[in-house]
Formats: structure tokens, sequence, C-alpha cells
């Protein structure tokens, strides 16, 4: 169910949520969790969050979603919106593995920038154990555009969890990615 509201929410929605919406997206959510989530209360590490992000998971999730998928169409080449469903805190490895994950690997700099909101995360990437080959995605960057030389971080892939939490929990009220960035890689086969 959760999955056919984000999907909604992806088709629907190129403005930011408003409480509204979000209350329409997670109906079962608390009264006052739309209002929260809506005012920008969910982001960050802060013990408010936290205990926010427990209490209200659709509407603190939702929120979540919707800042990074925001960031993707903003920056995001056009001709690759069928990418956008793994643009996402949640994507796993195997979706990142799958024939979508490999035929959207020219995204992966869209996606790594989007997921850090341009800030870096690497002292909390380091502290979880992420290893120095893949601090690079800490920091919103690919360590190569070269497409035969990516798979050689697919190691990485096992850490990202950590680095999404790490990204995710670094997320200001505020979208810190700037709107005109566009990639320094040049894929193949794009």
């Amino acid at each position: 169910m959760l999955l056919l509201t984000f999907f909604f929410l992806f088709v629907t929605s190129i403005d930011s949520l408003d409480e509204s919406k979000i209350r329409d997206l997670c109906p079962t959510d608390k009264s006052l969790c739309a209002n929260k989530a809506a005012k920008g209360d969910c982001f960050g590490s802060s013990l408010k969050a936290t205990v926010l992000q427990k209490q209200c998971a659709c509407s603190c999730d939702a929120v979540h979603h919707d800042r990074i998928q925001t960031c993707c169409r903003t920056v995001g080449e056009k001709e690759m919106l069928f990418c956008m469903p793994l643009c996402s805190y949640n994507t796993s490895a195997e979706a990142l593995g799958s024939t979508t994950g490999i035929k959207c690997v020219s995204q992966l700099t869209t996606w790594a920038y989007c997921a850090s909101d341009n800030y870096d995360t690497t002292g909390c990437c380091k502290a979880r154990g992420v290893p120095p080959e893949c601090q690079s995605f800490c920091q919103g960057k690919v360590p190569t555009c070269d497409m035969q030389s990516i798979f050689q971080y697919q190691g990485c892939l096992t850490h990202m969890r950590a680095i999404m939490s790490c990204q995710k929990e670094s997320l200001g009220s505020k979208p810190r990615y700037d709107p005109d960035w566009t990639s320094s890689c040049e894929w193949e086969g794009k």
C-alpha cells in the first residue's frame, strides 16, 4: 500500500507536499503528523525529528521521498524519467542491481547528489563503518564516470543502507541542492 502511495505521489506531485496532500497520503497517521511534516519537522537527527519519524512514519517518509524525488526531477535528465522509482532513500541493493538499475546507471550521479542534498556526510559514514572506497557516495559524488569501472564499486551496495541513513539524517528543513546542478559525468550509452 505504501509503495502504491509513493507511486501516486511520484506521478501526481511536482510541487512540494502540503499538509492536505500528506494527510491524504497517510490517513492512519496521527492528526498532528501532516502539519508537522509539512512544516519540516521530520528532517534531521534531532530528538524531536527522531521521535516524530517514529510516531509519524508515513508522513515523514512522504516528505523525505518528496525531497529526493523533487531534486531528481529538477536536476535529472528528462529522458530518463523511467528511472525515477530508483531515486529514493529506500532503494534496495537488489533494485540497483536489477535490469532497470543497470539501464539507469547513468543517473547514479544524480541520485548520489540528490540523496546527499548537497551535503557531505562522510563523518557519519565513517562512524557507521563505511569503507574509504565508498565514502565518495557520502559526499553525494560518484567515484568514477566510466561505465566499466563503476561496477568495481558494487561492494559499496552493502553499505548503501548506512550511507542513505546518514544522508537522510542530515536533511535540513529546507532543500540545499542547487537546481542548476548538472552531472560532471558523460555516460556512454544513455
